[in-house]
């Protein structure tokens, strides 16, 4: 077996491993035997585990694949796996393969299972998304019949369209895992996304706010009327997405720490995130009320105050502040251009945002034509 085909055996105190393998593609491990504490260098990558069990002295063995979770989570859903198709084995002497008639049959099931390890919000633009592209150009197709040229037609109408490149990509984000499933339940030999050719882009993230604007806008929030709007904002400004601000609970809110926590099922990423208390939110709680629970910003209608709700205070702002075409999530770039733009780790930048990993953090690495400026001069005086 190749090195990079290593199956390392994993071991976890507390749950049945037996016969479930980590299959280590890039060498993460130099190690006979993965435990708890060794999943964590596996959170939320491409996650392969290789299942193997006997039956009647025949060998089964399968390959899962997952995406989006926690090592220890994968573990988890592959060892209840193995007991279902044991299960399986057991009733009927044979594994059933799946079979899906079309490409929508599949995908029907398919975002049933991520709705697991996926955001709502994450549901929901991909599903759009889906239909938008693929439900009723493909979405009819038998699977197995679907080629990588079938897949280059969506893609080349989208740039066709004069549409951003990006929206092309996203077609081959999502039907890429797609027929990765259909290959995990033995309805398609190969992925016919993977070559699927997309057009080089600059994903940089390009909003700039010059420093008496950024200072301007939230000169802005901090005085705007409404209080609960203003506390929504607050929380926007110091890098949270908004479906994280407009989520967040009182429980949530822990003053002796000096931390609040977004919970891993309103966080983009699906992993809980702990941030500091910040001197300004720590006011803006203290005036609004601080309650034992619930949502901090309750809609009037609703659990919590909606997107829609907001967009309307939020333009009234950027207004106020004559700014011209800001986005909500700008203010997130925002932050990320400054700091990155100050000499901050791309780490440290990535840690305030809540990114998932170093290389989406490399957006905000613009770097800008004072800062440019700036360590010319001190190169040329070094």
């Amino acid at each position: 077996m190749a090195l990079q085909d290593q199956l390392i055996k994993i071991n976890i105190d507390n749950l049945d491993t037996k016969g479930l393998y980590f299959k280590d593609t890039n060498n993460i491990f130099n190690i006979k035997e993965i435990t708890k504490n060794d999943l964590k260098k596996i959170d939320y990558q491409d996650i392969d585990i290789v299942l193997k069990f006997y039956f009647r002295n025949k060998q089964i063995k399968k390959t899962l694949k997952y995406q989006n979770i926690t090592g220890l989570q994968a573990v988890k859903n592959a060892a209840a796996k193995r007991n279902e198709l044991k299960a399986e084995l057991e009733e009927t002497g044979v594994l059933k393969k799946k079979n899906f008639k079309s490409l929508n049959e599949l995908w029907i099931n398919y975002i049933d299972l991520k709705s697991t390890t996926l955001s709502e919000k994450n549901i929901y633009t991909t599903q759009k998304s889906y239909d938008k592209w693929i439900k009723n150009t493909i979405g009819e197709m038998e699977v197995r019949k679907i080629m990588t040229s079938d897949i280059q037609n969506i893609v080349n109408t989208i740039l066709r369209q004069g549409l951003k490149p990006r929206t092309a990509q996203t077609i081959k984000q999502i039907l890429r895992p797609l027929f990765n499933y259909s290959i995990d339940i033995g309805l398609s030999e190969t992925n016919p996304a993977i070559k699927v050719n997309l057009p080089s882009f600059d994903n940089t993230v390009n909003f700039e706010l010059s420093e008496e604007k950024r200072k301007k806008l939230i000169e802005e929030i901090s005085k705007y009327e409404s209080l609960k709007y203003r506390g929504i904002m607050l929380f926007l400004y110091f890098g949270r997405r908004l479906n994280e601000a407009l989520t967040l609970q009182w429980q949530h809110i822990h003053f002796e720490q000096n931390i609040y926590v977004v919970e891993d099922k309103y966080s983009k990423i699906r992993r809980r995130q702990d941030y500091p208390l910040i001197k300004p939110i720590t006011d803006f709680l203290i005036e609004f009320g601080v309650q034992a629970k619930g949502f901090i910003f309750e809609g009037e209608k609703t659990p919590h105050v909606t997107s829609n709700t907001f967009r309307r205070h939020w333009n009234q702002v950027i207004k106020n502040a004559s700014i011209d075409k800001m986005r909500i999530h700008d203010t997130r770039h925002v932050l990320g251009n400054t700091f990155v733009n100050k000499g901050e780790s791309l780490e440290n930048v990535g840690k305030l945002l809540g990114h998932s990993s170093v290389a989406v953090t490399k957006r905000y690495a613009k770097t800008s034509l004072q800062t440019a400026d700036r360590l010319l001069n001190k190169y040329h005086e070094s």
